[in-house]
């Protein structure tokens, strides 16, 4: 009899919350007429958009539902935000760490060459943004900080980034596609700017993302062409993406705390199953806890390969990431864990071990069990 796989990969991908399903399948089937018409499909349509719109404002903490705009996901999100200001202001200072995730800093590096300065901002041994001595540069600028770490799971502070922001005069994105419903986040109190949402770590459909804009804040659209999302971002709206994402925003709204403090247990349970059976694990990151996403775990195992470790506890019924969660193929050591100073033989062995609402406290004793195995496996291949 084959062994019941656990999935501990949901920042790759995770399974739609029901009441998702439920809605996703009813706009699929019922609703077949673009918003943008005149007709009384269209309003129908239309209606459905908006209700989306202000599921994701109210899940924001935003005051007015005008300012979000969906996206095909987070990478866009993201990339519409860092561009979207820089081709606005057109020339200035963008702040940010050395481990930012790649969407983020391939917006940048398009800024830089275009003339715009890079300050970067120094992290300490868990990845946290260190401002004390960072210089302010000239002209516009934008500070852009994750809410959690795509691969550290470390929760900055927002208010350390945006009184810095204030001391810069500087506009303050904030990157929420890791860090969106398992960490709380108000944007009007957290003086946030611009802020960046990825769909399916919430539940919803990949494909789905929005960013939320600021009224007022300097932006230029990116996907031009029809007069969609307010003149914000062409082309045929994915509105049963849009409306999935609006359910799930308002599942978080509702039922968060529930979810973050369930979560935040069954991580502690894997992480102390891990440590006690793998002596060789070391995790990366502040410990579990309000400085850790509950949804993220990174270790590494001294002496193996990620990639290699991976397949082995693929084979035992373990699906995790091997690796950073996000990287070009240029990149051999994840940039994390050189801004945090780890060494080179820990930064190849790192695994990412991601939560989701369907994981089990009851298999995280078994999912330890696996990570042994899978350590042991791959120790006896290995040439003594």
């Amino acid at each position: 009899m084959s062994r019941e796989r656990i999935y501990l990969d949901h920042a790759s991908g995770g399974t739609l919350l029901p009441a998702v399903q439920k809605e996703l399948l009813r706009c699929l089937v019922e609703v077949q007429a673009a918003p943008g018409g005149g007709h009384r499909e269209a309003r129908e349509a239309r209606e459905v958009l908006e209700k989306a719109r202000q599921r994701v404002a109210n899940f924001l903490g935003a005051k007015e539902a005008e300012g979000v705009v969906f996206t095909s996901g987070g990478t866009e999100a993201v990339q519409s935000a860092i561009r979207g200001w820089g081709e606005s202001v057109g020339k200035g200072t963008l702040y940010l760490s050395e481990m930012e995730h790649p969407a983020v800093e391939s917006g940048v590096r398009r800024l830089e060459k275009g003339g715009f300065t890079v300050v970067r901002v120094p992290v300490d041994g868990e990845g946290r943004f260190q401002w004390d001595g960072v210089k302010v540069g000239s002209g516009a600028g934008l500070v852009c900080v994750h809410l959690a770490h795509h691969d550290l799971g470390t929760v900055q502070s927002i208010p350390e980034a945006r009184k810095f922001a204030k001391k810069a005069g500087a506009k303050h994105f904030v990157d929420a596609t890791h860090g969106a419903g398992w960490v709380p986040l108000d944007v009007e109190e957290a003086g946030a700017d611009l802020v960046a949402v990825s769909g399916h770590r919430l539940g919803a459909p990949k494909g789905s993302g929005a960013l939320w804009i600021r009224s007022g804040f300097p932006w230029k659209a990116q996907m031009e062409g029809g007069r969609q999302e307010g003149d914000r971002r062409a082309g045929t709206e994915n509105l049963p993406g849009i409306v999935g994402l609006g359910v799930a925003a308002e599942e978080w709204s509702m039922q968060g705390e529930k979810f973050r403090k369930e979560m935040k247990k069954t991580q502690i349970a894997l992480a102390d199953g891990i440590v006690k059976k793998v002596p060789t694990a070391k995790l990366h990151g502040p410990v579990a806890g309000d400085g850790r996403s509950p949804a993220q775990l990174a270790f590494s195992f001294a002496g193996l390969e990620a990639e290699s470790l991976a397949l082995v506890l693929d084979r035992v019924g373990l699906a995790v990431k091997g690796g950073s969660g996000c990287v070009t193929r240029e990149m051999k050591i994840p940039p994390a864990m050189m801004a945090i100073g780890a060494k080179p033989e820990e930064a190849r062995a790192l695994i990412l071990l991601t939560l989701g609402l369907p994981s089990s406290m009851d298999l995280m004793a078994d999912a330890a069990d696996r990570m042994a195995e899978g350590v042991k496996r791959l120790q006896a291949a290995l040439p003594s």
